[in-house]
């Protein structure tokens, strides 16, 4: 008869390190890109971002956090139409070549003449949506509106006019 053998040690794989590590770089990567990507605004976009959280840190002190949101200036007219359709709050029309090209003859009449108009679209943290929209000229913002999005908006786009 053979003596019992000792029970052979299995051996250790570092798969599971290398896995745990990979995911981990991943987030880092992550964070770092996004970081990058949401700190390259153009200083206008970044003037009127400033301008609206602050309007809504004042209008809505105890309201829900902000957790992200899109900025469209004036003449991303057709993409904030997009955006509003897609979150259920505008109805999806089509317009004539002419309706458009009179929405983007104003956004560059108003652009031309150093003025601009930025709508931000937020999502919230309750998962409802609210919307600003910020008038700015030579750079500077001059008035910031908060719009809650609750029902359909009549009008998706501000007159860049105004």
């Amino acid at each position: 008869m053979s003596e019992p053998s000792e029970p052979l040690e299995r051996p250790r794989s570092w798969l599971p390190l290398v896995i745990a590590g990979s995911i981990a770089i991943l987030v880092v990567v992550g964070a770092v890109m996004t970081h990058l990507v949401r700190t390259d605004l153009a200083p206008e976009k970044q003037s009127a971002v400033d301008a609206c959280e602050a309007e809504y840190a004042s209008s809505f002190p105890s309201g829900p956090g902000i957790i992200g949101g899109d900025i469209y200036a004036a003449t991303e007219w057709a993409d904030l139409q997009e955006t509003l359709v897609r979150l259920g709050f505008a109805s999806a029309e089509e317009l004539s070549g002419e309706e458009k090209d009179v929405r983007d003859h104003q956004a560059e009449t108003l652009t031309a003449s150093g003025g601009d108009t930025m709508t931000l679209v937020w999502q919230l943290d309750d998962q409802s949506n609210a919307m600003c929209v910020a008038d700015l000229q030579d750079g500077k913002v001059t008035n910031a509106t908060i719009v809650p999005l609750v029902e359909p908006v009549a009008s998706p786009s501000p007159s860049p006019t105004t």
